[in-house]
């Protein structure tokens, strides 16, 4: 429009001139500056408006980058449970055989099924060794487990077991291999820690997933009761004593795993506190990496929490979970814990974070009479049950505040 429109008011500006008359007079145009100063406040306003849309597309692309980066953020979590010492005395197995005539040790662990089964991932620790041929059954001070045990076991719900104690030789090297065949034939899904069948197996890292978190996990004992693994066997049990090796096993898994679980057979039999050994392994091993460990042996509980070590790193430990089956005939040895563990992985923008957000320890205890055998929640364990309890046999004063108090004594309310 404008190229049409300019020749036109040109023309009639120089007819006007010629008549003599002024344009300024007739009102009908302005001077050329306030022109040019109008322009300019018209271009300032556009230019205002321009920046001022920017601005908001900016603030709006802003929020929506944010609130994509809220959206992309994402939390699994896994819950794990650890049972301590599955340790079958002769006044276990014997009851289950003389009440069917067979070993079906599934009734033992009928009130503790629903705890397990209600974990991601469940871990016990079987004390004592299995054994195919009825006559190397045996109990202290070498044990042979009936190898149906396993079946229970599974039938409880537990998908790890843990095997590297101090009563792994009991029954010698074939009945080591034994085991690792009877599990990886019957039960091949069972994750079978502390073993191996060979130097390969040994040098490979275990790992669990679940719900997208991958779990490197570890077994070692402090020693097997004097029983010695011939020099050209050595993978068959992993044993502290080979702890550079360990150390080196946990801080390569870093980059494997979210989350590093170190099982540990240590600590002296019957005390209500760990070792200094013991408390210098477990930060020894959080220093390497693990992010919790979890330890047996002592056959009676010891405090759990979360621990700083001396170069500042954290971990969440259980000195000792106790005996969670046994026929040991003390107070302090029914009573057991079971660790539990919360872990979370949060990943948001392509970057993930996982970490231990809960921690507890579940009192158990073990219950036995004459003919029966069985262990219970001591939340769910009652004075009648404990009238009934072989313990009364030995100690008239056992009762469920007994059993609370030394609970509250040891590991704190």
């Amino acid at each position: 429009m404008k190229k049409h429109t300019l020749p036109l008011v040109c023309i009639s500006v120089a007819a006007l001139t010629l008549a003599g008359c002024s344009l300024f007079g007739m009102g009908e145009t302005q001077p050329a500056t306030q022109q040019t100063s109008e322009r300019t406040k018209e271009t300032q306003t556009e230019t205002a408006e321009t920046t001022e849309t920017k601005e908001t597309q900016t603030t709006e692309e802003t929020r929506t980058t944010k609130a994509e980066a809220e959206a992309e953020k994402t939390q699994t979590k896994l819950s794990l449970i650890a049972a301590g010492d599955n340790l079958i005395h002769d006044t276990v197995y014997e009851k289950f055989e003389e009440a069917t005539g067979e070993y079906d040790f599934t009734p033992m662990y009928s009130h503790i099924k629903d705890l397990v089964q209600s974990h991601d991932i469940a871990v016990i620790n079987q004390e004592t060794i299995f054994v195919e041929n009825d006559s190397e059954i045996g109990s202290y001070p070498d044990f042979g487990t009936p190898h149906e045990m396993g079946d229970a076991l599974v039938d409880t719900g537990f998908d790890v077991v843990l095997s590297a104690t101090n009563h792994t030789m009991d029954k010698g090297t074939d009945t080591i291999y034994n085991m690792v065949d009877y599990w990886e034939r019957k039960y091949p899904d069972i994750k079978l820690l502390g073993i191996h069948e060979s130097r390969k197996d040994a040098d490979t890292l275990d790992l669990v997933e679940k719900n997208g978190i991958r779990l490197a996990m570890f077994n070692y004992t402090y020693g097997l009761n004097g029983y010695e693994i011939p020099e050209d066997e050595s993978y068959l049990v992993d044993l502290l004593d080979n702890k550079e090796k360990f150390i080196s096993d946990i801080e390569n898994a870093e980059d494997k795993a979210d989350i590093t679980v170190c099982f540990l057979h240590i600590g002296d039999e019957y005390e209500y506190e760990p070792t200094p050994y013991q408390v210098g392994y477990v930060n020894d091993v959080i220093d390497a990496g693990a992010d919790v460990v979890i330890c047996s042996h002592p056959h009676v509980v010891e405090p759990f929490g979360e621990i700083t070590t001396d170069k500042g790193n954290k971990g969440v430990v259980f000195y000792s979970c106790g005996n969670f089956v046994s026929g040991q005939d003390e107070v302090d040895r029914l009573l057991g814990g079971m660790a539990e563990v919360e872990i979370t992985k949060t990943t948001q923008g392509g970057r993930s974070e996982t970490k231990v957000t809960k921690y507890d320890f579940i009192p158990v205890v073990t219950h036995y009479t004459e003919t029966q055998e069985a262990v219970y929640r001591l939340e769910d364990y009652n004075d009648d049950l404990a009238n009934h309890h072989y313990i009364n046999y030995y100690d008239s004063d056992f009762n469920v505040d007994r059993l609370w108090g030394l609970w509250d004594e040891i590991v704190g309310k």
